[in-house]
């Protein structure tokens, strides 16, 4: 999320690794609950230098279940493909490809050994913010690291279909252990990446 286009990958991109697979996907379980699984889901991100434009683009869910109780979400889990990232605000397709390939390398996502994201929820609290139905408590997994996280969302269940889209909100990548050019590095300003991005979700369900 964090890279520049005049950033050069890491030396170490290519060295061996022993990659993660695909979690075996047992659809989450609840008593009385309906199992709605993802048809659709994309996360939309945002990162910029200290000094320069955002850069801003996409990863999409690569598998899901949602539990559904006396018509509201109380449980769920999606996958995230990282190899996915996608690159939306530049324009040169060689600037695009370098960036896209820099966020993959070991730097940032190491995709090559670290190929899929997670979320669990734990728990979903309704509000009565004018801006949010709902606010989504779960665990983050990126890179083999695990982070609780609070994510406020406009959730909709019409028969069987399921719609939920987050309002944007913030995380530091440094918990997930991605430090590339990081302040708490003593990275010089003109270098900088900031260590907060903002991610917004969408996703589509359905009943069975």
């Amino acid at each position: 999320f964090f890279a520049c286009k005049n950033d050069t990958p890491s030396e170490t991109q290519n060295a061996q690794t022993s990659p993660d697979t695909l979690p075996v996907y047992t659809p989450p379980s609840s008593e009385g609950a309906l199992i709605y699984t993802i048809t659709e889901g994309t996360v939309y991100w945002a990162a910029k230098k200290a000094m320069g434009e955002p850069h801003y683009g996409t990863v999409q869910v690569r598998q899901g279940t949602l539990l559904v109780k006396d018509a509201r979400l109380i449980g769920g889990e999606a996958t995230l493909e990282m190899s996915t990232i996608t690159v939306s605000d530049l324009k040169d397709r060689a600037d695009k490809a370098t960036l896209e390939e820099h966020l993959k390398d070991t730097d940032f996502f190491d995709v090559a050994k670290h190929p899929y994201a997670s979320f669990r929820i734990s728990e979903v609290l309704p509000s009565s913010n004018p801006n949010f139905n709902g606010v989504i408590t779960g665990e983050l997994t990126i890179k083999g690291k695990t982070n609780s996280v609070n994510i406020p969302a406009n959730i909709a269940i019409k028969g069987d279909m399921l719609e939920a889209r987050t309002v944007t909100f913030p995380i530091n990548r440094t918990d997930w252990g991605i430090n590339f050019r990081s302040g708490m590095l003593g990275t010089v300003k003109e270098k900088l990446i900031d260590d907060v991005i903002t991610l917004s979700i969408e996703v589509k369900a359905k009943k069975g």
